[in-house]
């Protein structure tokens, strides 16, 4: 059996791998290698694409250490990929190395990820119905034991009963391994489809498709091998598009390891647009959206509640329901502790709750608090305000997090659930989708466990109290069966292969607003926006022109208005943390646009409004609850066309079209 048979289930772990890195980078799951060799050493190259771009490359290399019944099949992986998005480089490097027995049984499986400035690291000893995992990062090591039964096969055990059983169409195998980055036992199957002709290197070649999945992650990988099993070229679908892996020189895999310049609709893959604005989107009590497919899929997942609940699906849609939960019942610090939250406040490798300077810092920012809840809500607002948003930081453990205190929003739950842990609330993160600024996007947040009910809090995106129902979770974990475990079953069936439509929502004030199948997301009559969903109107000045009206998030634009001679105005929406002083910050905001300046305050429908004019730019911001809105203008007469402007800006939440 030529030896490229390994590399084929080798890199079936590459793309699990990437769609894993994929989900965290952009708001994220690998398997163990399934692969062999037959006896005798080898290297082999592949390019590594995205959407047809080169972003890094796969090296395999497989050996055979000794001889007859004692002999020991290694086989070593490396997957490096580099993306650049939005102004940062994202590197990320994963090494995988198993060893197995002669006859195919998995003795030894280590598995590396470099994605931040720590790597994370775990080895998994598989001894007869036990394995002893330990893990490791920023110089911490964690060891915990997981029981099985049966027999659980390495790459070259799997490769045998590949080349004795799938040899044409509808030949299939099933089999058991261990998948090191979810840390868990997994059932796999692999199966033959089809004979296929297939252009190669200008070259028609007769290829078996061959399909593999693993419990693990739910990922179909497809490869197609020549008549010597040999992959030839292998792909997998990730929420950014089709993630393929074809065999190279060295020289081509490593120049794609350049870093990639991914195309725009990559990344909007992961951004749905919604079919209205929510109003006051941070405050949202109650949510009904329909997921529905963009293409073919599995099963949809269970979502049997209380927050995200299915009221009804069918093959191609899901109804979800999503509440705010009410506030918890007094429940004090130290809280009992069970069997149940044992993970939950155990540390791990990602969530180093024991960190020393973590845990004196938890205390501190606590100042005292008792309650469970309050604790929760003191300990949201420190990483808030103590965490920057950067996109080169793809998966990061909480002790480099709180060094370093930079990440994507993944970073900020992992810490917040660090935090929790180390004041000895059980905590866990979450990954899904929020609404902001007229999308849904990938994203993650923290739950608290307080009196039996899981309480979310967001960080990033900060609500007044728990986190809004404007969050759909697809998956939670504590992070004790590594990173690999927050991405499993719902996460790869729904994330970037859904649309999302608002049935119905309701504010604190429990109103429900149905949201018609016909309704628009604003209207235009003559100089007048109206956008009853956010409650607002707009004229604008018969001079101007309306630009643009849909622009969404991170933009916060509602309205753009053109003028004669350059003249611009502008409509955008903004929000304050729920312990921000509304004047004081609206003031801030009014002085990067206009230039310092104490703005003049008035009222306007019973709402403060806050001017500010300097020169050719002038500003105001009309305060709202937990929003503001801020109209601008620049050009000549800036101040008398921001005067005309708030004459014929009005809100009512009451008109619903």
């Amino acid at each position: 059996m030529p030896a490229t048979q390994a590399r084929d289930r080798k890199t079936a772990r590459a793309v699990r791998v990437l769609s894993f890195i994929l989900l965290s980078v952009f708001s994220t799951l690998p398997a163990a290698g399934v692969s062999g060799q037959a006896p005798g050493a080898g290297t082999q190259w592949y390019v590594l694409r995205l959407g047809g771009t080169p972003v890094g490359y796969v090296r395999e290399e497989t050996s055979l250490r000794g001889a007859g019944p004692s002999a020991v099949h290694v086989s070593d992986s490396t997957m490096k990929m580099v993306i650049n998005r939005l102004g940062s480089k994202v590197e990320i490097e994963a090494l995988t190395k198993s060893e197995e027995t002669a006859d195919g049984r998995l003795r030894k499986i280590a598995y590396e990820l470099r994605a931040s400035v720590l790597a994370t690291k775990s080895e998994a000893l598989i001894k007869d119905g036990v394995i002893e995992v330990k893990s490791q990062a920023g110089g911490k090591s964690y060891s915990r034991s997981i029981a099985y039964s049966g027999e659980l096969l390495g790459p070259e055990g799997v490769r045998r009963l590949s080349l004795a059983q799938v040899r044409k169409p509808g030949d299939r195998i099933e089999f058991q391994t261990f998948s090191s980055e979810s840390e868990a036992v997994s059932r796999g199957s692999q199966t033959a489809l089809a004979w296929e002709d297939i252009l190669l290197d200008g070259k028609i070649v007769l290829l078996l498709k061959v399909e593999e999945v693993l419990a693990a992650d739910g990922v179909k990988t497809v490869s197609w091998l020549d008549e010597k099993r040999e992959v030839r070229r292998q792909e997998a679908p990730t929420p950014f598009g089709t993630a393929e892996i074809v065999g190279s020189t060295k020289e081509e895999a490593l120049a794609a390891a350049g870093g990639g310049f991914l195309p725009e609709e990559i990344y909007s893959r992961s951004i749905i647009h919604s079919n209205i604005r929510l109003p006051r989107a941070r405050t949202m009590a109650f949510l009904k959206v329909r997921l529905t497919r963009r293409g073919e899929g599995t099963a949809w997942p269970e979502f049997a509640g209380p927050s995200p609940k299915a009221v009804e699906r069918t093959a191609k849609t899901i109804d979800l329901e999503l509440r705010r939960p009410d506030v918890p019942p007094p429940a004090r610090l130290p809280l009992p502790k069970f069997d149940a939250d044992r993970e939950f406040l155990e540390p791990n490798a990602t969530i180093q709750s024991d960190d020393l300077a973590l845990r004196r810092t938890a205390l501190e920012a606590l100042a005292g608090e008792s309650d469970v809840w309050k604790a929760g809500l003191k300990l949201e607002r420190w990483v808030a305000e103590h965490m920057s948003f950067d996109l080169g930081i793809a998966l990061a453990p909480s002790s480099e997090l709180f060094k370093n205190r930079r990440g994507t929003c993944l970073g900020y739950a992992t810490l917040l659930a660090a935090l929790a842990r180390a004041a000895g609330i059980p905590s866990r993160v979450v990954i899904g989708y929020v609404y902001v600024l007229g999308i849904f996007g990938g994203h993650a947040w923290t739950e608290i466990r307080v009196g039996g009910t899981w309480m979310p809090l967001d960080a990033a995106i900060v609500s007044p109290g728990a986190a809004d129902a404007a969050h759909i979770g697809l998956s939670a974990s504590s992070f004790r069966d590594g990173s690999g475990s927050l991405v499993s079953g719902p996460v790869q069936a729904v994330f970037g292969q859904v649309d999302i439509r608002i049935l119905e929502y309701a504010g604190p004030d429990g109103k429900r607003v149905v949201v018609p199948e016909t309704a628009k997301s604003y209207t235009i009559e003559g100089d007048v926006y109206h956008n009853s969903w956010l409650g607002l109107s707009l004229v604008k000045p018969s001079r101007f022109a309306f630009g643009r009206l849909d622009a969404v998030w991170p933009d916060t634009t509602v309205v753009e208005m053109a003028g004669p001679d350059g003249a611009k105005a502008v409509l955008q929406e903004g929000y304050f943390t729920p312990w921000a002083k509304a004047e004081a910050a609206a003031a801030e905001a009014l002085a990067r646009f206009a230039g310092p300046g104490k703005p003049e305050r008035a009222t306007k429908e019973g709402r403060t409004v806050l001017s500010l004019s300097q020169g050719e730019k002038a500003a105001a911001a009309v305060l709202d609850g937990p929003v503001f809105w801020m109209l601008t203008s620049a050009g000549r007469n800036a101040a008398g066309v921001l005067a005309e402007l708030l004459r014929g800006f009005s809100l009512n939440y009451q008109t619903h079209t």
